[in-house]
């Protein structure tokens, strides 16, 4: 069941392109909550966007000629969330018989178009009922979430060969979780995060990394013949300053935070001992079990899934959470990458690191891709010029393939993101796809990076200067 070619595919996320958000028996989650019940009073995404019909994926018609899309980009994989509240509308208890069905089909028609699907069971769309209950605070969580995953591994397991069971756990947990509680209690800036924020959120990165590994072996147990894993946001951490001794030890606990907290807990069963002693004095909660760390070591992941846009250059910084500085950063000149400086040796160095530090685990480039604002969107007839992300996505290409030929074991590149569609908390302000979405009538406009693309996948991996 699991394969050996080399994979060429895109990533999405339910939530950001499925719309349908009371369609067919689906429950709500917190993002509808965040985008709708909110709305009236908090600016969550600024313009009161919502993800309510988002790219309308959820419709099949619609998804047919999406699907159409991938094989004339000629991937073999596509890389998609589960929305939780359309299969399981309380979070737990009595199964969406209708969302089953629309994933089982979803899955049927992508293997019949003869692309793989990789199905990531958490996507940052938590069931409003269940977060009322208190979220991945709640030691329950998970509980919560291995009887959803064993719903899905029930439905989907056996035409899905590769299953991710979270998503990218720092970024939610450690920024958009704390900004949107920010937006609701209305401090000054959304990004005014604090180190007791940082806390808090500590436990629910421990919940879901025990959910995690505990998922795992459940699949492994029940006689499962694919793999699963876990998707990480990843980003070298530099001092701004490499001569400041202050931004050394700043860029120093970034890494440990941002990268070795997670990375550590997948594949050697702990937590880096800065990370422990940092955050037990932010939280005396903060105090797992070692019988938490026999779960994690018991039950690594069969693959990584690495979603790397740039490094990150670090400063000290006293008034930011934990006194360092990453966000603000950005060297690079105008029109900057929304997602950080565009450095793709880093990339390279990156996937070096894991292969050496980390026993060389199998690995899935899950995410990457960038936007640079409306300069770099030029709709010209039936195309759209965006040369920055053509640019971007060919480098970052030739420097995955570089580490392969240096030995790490890399199977499969996914750009980020075949379609433009709703971009959290900045709605629909940014764009990240390869085909242009005009939101209000749906049309979807190949761009020049798309042909990239198409280009470097038919050439199976080599790439052409442009």
């Amino acid at each position: 069941m699991v394969s050996t070619k080399f994979l060429w595919g895109a990533a999405s996320a339910a939530y950001q392109v499925e719309g349908a958000w009371q369609a067919d028996g689906k429950g709500l989650s917190n993002w509808d909550l965040y985008t709708n019940v909110y709305r009236a009073t908090e600016t969550v995404t600024g313009k009161h966007e919502t993800g309510n019909v988002a790219i309308n994926a959820y419709d099949r018609a619609q998804y047919l000629q999406d699907i159409a899309l991938m094989r004339e980009l000629g991937i073999n994989c596509y890389r998609f969330s589960l929305s939780w509240a359309r299969i399981l509308p309380d979070g737990v208890g009595r199964v969406n018989e209708a969302g089953i069905a629309h994933y089982q089909q979803f899955v049927v028609d992508l293997l019949e178009a003869g692309i793989e699907p990789i199905v990531t069971l958490y996507h940052w769309d938590l069931p409003r009922a269940l977060d009322d209950r208190g979220g991945w605070q709640n030691r329950e969580s998970v509980g919560w979430f291995r009887n959803y995953a064993s719903v899905v591994r029930e439905a989907l397991g056996a035409k899905v060969s590769k299953f991710i069971t979270f998503n990218e756990p720092f970024i939610d947990l450690f920024l958009i979780e704390p900004m949107i509680e920010n937006i609701k209690s209305g401090v000054g800036s959304p990004f005014a995060i604090t180190d007791a924020q940082y806390g808090h959120q500590a436990m629910a990165l421990h919940h879901w990394l025990v959910a995690s590994a505990e998922t795992i072996g459940d699949f492994r147990a029940a006689g499962y013949r694919g793999e699963i894993g876990v998707a990480l946001p990843l980003m070298p951490t530099i001092p701004e300053n490499p001569g400041k001794s202050e931004d050394i030890k700043a860029a120093a606990l970034a890494d440990a935070v941002i990268n070795r907290w997670c990375l550590d807990a997948l594949f050697k069963g702990r937590y880096p001992i800065e990370v422990m002693t940092l955050f037990r004095q932010l939280n005396p909660e903060f105090a797992p079990f070692e019988a938490d760390f026999a779960i994690l070591a018991a039950n690594k992941p069969d693959f990584l899934g690495v979603n790397f846009y740039a490094p990150a250059f670090v400063r000290q910084e006293d008034s930011a959470p934990l006194g360092y500085d990453w966000m603000n950063t950005n060297p690079d000149p105008e029109p900057a990458a929304f997602n950080g400086p565009v450095r793709p040796d880093h990339l390279r160095r990156l996937l070096e690191r894991i292969r050496d530090e980390y026993d060389n685990p199998a690995i899935y480039i899950t995410e990457n891709g960038a936007g640079f604002g409306p300069s770099d969107e030029v709709m010209d007839g039936d195309t759209v010029h965006d040369p920055r992300r053509a640019n971007y996505i060919r480098r970052h290409i030739e420097a995955a393939l570089k580490a392969k030929e240096n030995g790490v074991d890399l199977r499969g590149y996914m750009v980020w993101s075949l379609f433009d569609n709703f971009e959290w908390l900045h709605g629909y302000g940014r764009r990240f796809g390869l085909v242009h979405v005009d939101f209000d009538t749906q049309k979807r406009t190949p761009k020049r990076s798309f042909d990239t693309y198409r280009d470097i996948v038919a050439n199976g991996g080599v790439t052409v200067p442009g």
